[in-house]
């Protein structure tokens, strides 16, 4: 019956049967009209109306005879071919129709120029694009295409790099997932690194989603299994891709060609110099910077795509490479893709930003894979001592300056024959350094990630080495304050590896190390860790470090400049200034610790005077200004620390009566070496030298004018008797330290008398400054209460007076003159009260107060006076003097000659005592000379000689002197200059 169809009628039936997925009637019918259908003809039609949804199994065997012309079971008897449809169909109908059937191509609309035009290579492949496009059900293709690979290598090629990826992706690995989706077509114009990020992104996605990273509880790892069975199949097609941009005319080579079957294992890869002849163009090298963008923020993934992948020859092909070997390079191309693999891997480690100790074991996981496939020792576990650290060269570790470090981009550090990247033995050396470095600063409370480690070790300048050294100590002492000796002694041989990364440890003379912090000058790192040490309370260990013999690399000098420095600090930082709490314990501890190794030590021992004082000081109430409360900082910082003493005696009533700690902490200011002040304000210097002369000059100065502040603190509080002995028992100098200022020295009238051996004063009375002003404040010192003064307070203010003027320089004389003038008039008028009362009570007794008493009779308008037992009866003469009446003028002469007869008299009252008949007077002399002096016996009577010897010449002295600056002549100067 088809043999009497037209050629029209046979593909009209041809089509009929198509589109009804009649494939054994078309196997029975096509074979019997090979003159009328032709096989591309047939695979048209199939193209076009045959249902996608049908199960290519049913139909490959047909297109495969189809295609090859030999058919196999032509004579079909249970196959009926019904002519039906068409045989009643006029020719011209027929015809008509079959002009009007659509019938597309079988090259796909993608085919490359250069790919082969065989029917059923372009049939098939034709078809799987439109069963994806038409139905989308990818399971359908592997039937299609799988059982025709071996017809050639294109199809193999492409069904491969194409169809499986995709068909892997989607139904096999991640199953449901819309994020996957994408048609062949489309799948197959991606270019390399399109590809592969869309390939990879569900398992970058996955992995970084992970809080641990990537697990280990299947043997592999989704992005290891995506690059071996997604990313490698698709590389299976990079000849075949660019033969497709690069050749236009159609010539080809078969994409077989240069496949090489090699042995399956894991290959070690050559350690060759990479230079940039070294880039093949493969799609491979896209992989690697991929892996550089993904370390920056998931290392983890990267860490585990070395982990457990070899390279661009550990590929899943499913088993449909020839041979069935998963291996497609051959050998010059895989071994120049694998040195990009190491080279990605040495890359990812300094691309990655994170500094967590995640990030180091991820490298230090690397490194271990890196030394597996570069053929080289394992590097130890990072836990290991610093003792079983790696011992590297100097030379493995430089560095070359020309290449810039601070590019982490991938492109840079993928540069063929970067300083940090090259695969190379010196280069993994000191990657290895550069992780374990990073790994001890984590330890040691630094985190940092490895690219900036090699920053850290390329710096020019030592300044940033020794801030992270400063930051890690301080970090060390923030946190662990309370470390024990053993605990510091390891951080510091942590350190030192850091330093010098374990190389010519044995060169004592080695002024910088090789290590991250090797650009420290070796003395600088011991200063720090002595500044640490000593913060740390860590003494033991500074002392057998630092000051004991074998000689360290820090000198002695400079050692005790820390050490000070240290006790300083803790010192300045203390809010209270008793030396058994807080920050003075703290100097305390440091300076008592190491003073021994410094017994010569000036500093020391002015840091130890000056702990003494503020100690002392912390027993007194002290508010600075504002109410600041008092610091020991306060006393540094002062410009007059001694003047610190007088708010003290300010703040604290009658401190002024612990005089001796009050000395005590000013002698210990002085000791101290802190700027000193005198009472005019001026800053007398800073430090106190090394003569011992001039220190206890100034220790003696800083007790009297802290005796002076007591005295005045003593008038202030009314307390004028403690004031008075403090001035005549402290503050007055021996006659033997005193010397009358060169105006007011007369010249001896003989030589003869000056003894040979005789030596200077050593003090002069115009600079006894305190004495002379201590003496006239408390001489014109009045008391705020209304009550008279006593004839033995005027007799104390006249003395006093007396002895400034015998001090003070000639400039202040007018003035103390005048207040020893008023204290003179005081005391005369009140000598004449008691003289006049005397003079009542004496008339009363002797009746002339009253004519009309009688004789035996003692009362005074009736009332019996007091019987006063041994009085003595006054002198007529004294009774009848009349005390009130005004002397004749004098001259100003005079006047100079009776001030100096009254200070010869009241300055001295011993002399006076041992001249007055008055038992009154005698007993007020005596108690001036119990309290000058406190003296008896033998040595009083030295005293009051001396004193005599004094007053003799002082009042020479001030009858020439005190004339002179009144500006009268004596007469006998008159006379000798007439003469």
């Amino acid at each position: 019956m088809s043999k009497e169809l037209s050629p029209a009628q046979c593909v009209l039936l041809t089509v009929h049967y198509a589109s009804e997925g009649n494939i054994e009637a078309l196997h029975s019918f096509t074979p019997t009209r090979l003159d009328a259908l032709d096989p591309e003809l047939v695979l048209r039609i199939l193209l076009a109306y045959l249902p996608e949804s049908i199960e290519p199994r049913e139909y490959t065997t047909y297109v495969g005879e189809v295609a090859s012309r030999l058919y196999l079971d032509v004579d079909r008897e249970d196959v009926v071919v019904d002519t039906s449809p068409v045989k009643d169909l006029d020719e011209e109908v027929a015809k008509r129709k079959v002009r009007k059937l659509t019938l597309p191509e079988l090259r796909p609309p993608a085919y490359p120029p250069g790919a082969p035009d065989n029917a059923l290579i372009c049939f098939l492949c034709h078809r799987a694009y439109r069963i994806d496009a038409e139905t989308g059900l990818l399971n359908l293709t592997p039937q299609l295409i799988e059982p025709f690979l071996e017809r050639h290598d294109y199809l193999r090629t492409w069904y491969i790099s194409v169809v499986l990826p995709i068909h892997r992706l989607q139904l096999v690995y991640y199953p449901g997932d819309e994020g996957v989706a994408i048609a062949l077509s489309d799948f197959e114009k991606l270019s390399g690194r399109e590809a592969i990020d869309f390939l990879m992104r569900r398992s970058a996605m996955i992995e970084s989603n992970s809080d641990n990273g990537p697990t280990d509880t299947s043997p592999k790892s989704e992005v290891v299994r995506d690059i071996k069975g997604l990313v490698g199949p698709w590389m299976y097609g990079d000849t075949q891709r660019k033969r497709r941009k690069l050749d236009n005319s159609g010539a080809r080579e078969e994409a077989s060609g240069g496949l090489s079957k090699l042995s399956n294992g894991m290959r070690k890869i050559s350690l060759t110099a990479m230079t940039p002849e070294d880039a093949t163009g493969h799609d491979w090298e896209q992989l690697y910077p991929w892996m550089v963008f993904q370390a920056r923020d998931n290392f983890p993934l990267v860490a585990q795509i070395v982990e457990e992948w070899d390279g661009p020859g550990d590929v899943d092909l499913g088993g449909l490479n020839p041979g069935n070997a998963d291996t497609y390079l051959d050998e010059d191309l895989q071994t120049k893709l694998e040195k990009h693999y190491a080279q990605a891997a040495f890359a990812a480690c300094y691309a990655v930003q994170a500094d967590d100790e995640q990030t180091v074991r991820g490298a230090h996981t690397i490194l271990a894979r890196l030394a597996e496939l570069l053929d080289f020792i394992p590097p130890p576990d990072l836990a290991t001592s610093v003792e079983s650290l790696p011992k590297v060269t100097r030379q493995s570790t430089a560095l070359d300056g020309s290449e810039p470090l601070v590019d982490s981009e991938p492109d840079t550090l993928l540069k063929p024959g970067h300083t940090l990247t090259a695969p190379e033995l010196d280069r993994y050396m000191l990657l290895q350094m550069v992780v374990y470095s990073a790994y001890q600063l984590a330890g040691l409370g630094y985190p940092i990630s490895l690219v900036n480690v090699a920053k850290l070790h390329s710096s020019v300048s030592a300044d940033e080495p020794l801030s992270v050294l400063q930051k890690i100590l301080h970090g060390l002492l923030k946190r662990q304050a309370n470390k024990d000796e053993v605990a510091w002694a390891s951080d510091r041989s942590k350190l030192i590896w850091l330093w010098n990364w374990g190389i010519d440890t044995d060169d004592e003379n080695a002024t910088k190390g090789a290590g991250v912090l090797g650009k420290i000058p070796r003395d600088k790192f011991e200063e720090e860790m002595l500044k640490c040490f000593t913060e740390a309370s860590s003494y033991e260990l500074a002392i057998n470090l630092y000051l004991s013999p074998p000689p360290s690399h820090l000198r002695h000098k400079r050692a005790e400049q820390i050490i000070l420095m240290r006790a300083m600090e803790a010192y300045d930082d203390a809010s209270n200034g008793n030396r058994n709490r807080g920050g003075m314990k703290k100097a305390n501890d440091i300076i008592s610790t190491f003073r021994p190794y410094f017994s010569e030590s000036v500093r020391f021992r002015q840091a130890s005077a000056l702990i003494s004082a503020t100690h002392a000081l912390s027993f007194y109430s002290l508010t600075l200004q504002h109410g600041v409360p008092f610091q020991p900082v306060s006393i540094r910082v002062s410009q007059d620390p001694i003047g610190l003493i007088s708010k003290v005696l300010e703040q604290n009533p009658r401190s002024y009566t612990k005089l001796d700690d009050l000395i005590d902490i000013g002698r210990h200011l002085v000791s101290a070496g802190l700027p000193q002040s005198d009472n005019s304000g001026a800053v007398a210097g800073e430090g106190i030298g090394e003569d011992p002369e001039e220190l206890e000059s100034r220790r003696e100065d800083a007790g009297r004018r802290v005796t002076f502040m007591a005295m005045e603190s003593a008038l202030q509080e009314g307390d004028f008797e403690t004031a008075y002995s403090y001035i005549v028992s402290r503050l007055t100098p021996q006659s033997t330290n005193i010397e009358a200022p060169e105006t007011t020295r007369l010249k001896p009238e003989h030589t003869r008398n000056v003894s040979k051996n005789s030596t200077p004063s050593k003090v002069a009375a115009s600079d006894d400054d305190v004495s002379w002003r201590a003496a006239f404040l408390a001489g014109r010192y009045r008391p705020a209460a209304a009550s008279p003064p006593t004839l033995r307070r005027l007799e104390q203010r006249t003395e006093l007076l007396s002895l400034a003027l015998l001090l003070a320089p000639v400039s202040a004389l007018t003035e103390i003159l005048a207040a020893w003038r008023r204290c003179e008039e005081e005391m005369s008028s009140l000598q004449v009260a008691q003289q006049q009362a005397e003079e009542e009570f004496d008339d009363r007794a002797d009746k002339r107060q009253s004519t009309s008493s009688l004789p035996g009779n003692f009362t005074v308008h009736g009332d019996q006076p007091q019987m006063v037992l041994n009085q003595k009866r006054r002198e007529m003469g004294r009774m009848s003097g009349k005390a009130g009446e005004s002397e004749a003028p004098v001259s100003m002469f005079d006047l100079t000659r009776s001030a100096a007869q009254a200070l010869s008299k009241n300055a001295f009252p011993l002399r006076g005592a041992a001249r007055s008949s008055s038992s009154h007077e005698s007993g007020s002399m005596e108690t001036s000379v119990e309290s000058l002096g406190g003296e008896s016996g033998t040595e009083g009577q030295q005293r009051v000689r001396r004193r005599d010897m004094v007053a003799n010449a002082v009042s020479g002295g001030l009858a020439s002197g005190l004339g002179w600056v009144l500006g009268a002549t004596p007469a006998g100067g008159q006379q000798q200059q007439q003469q």
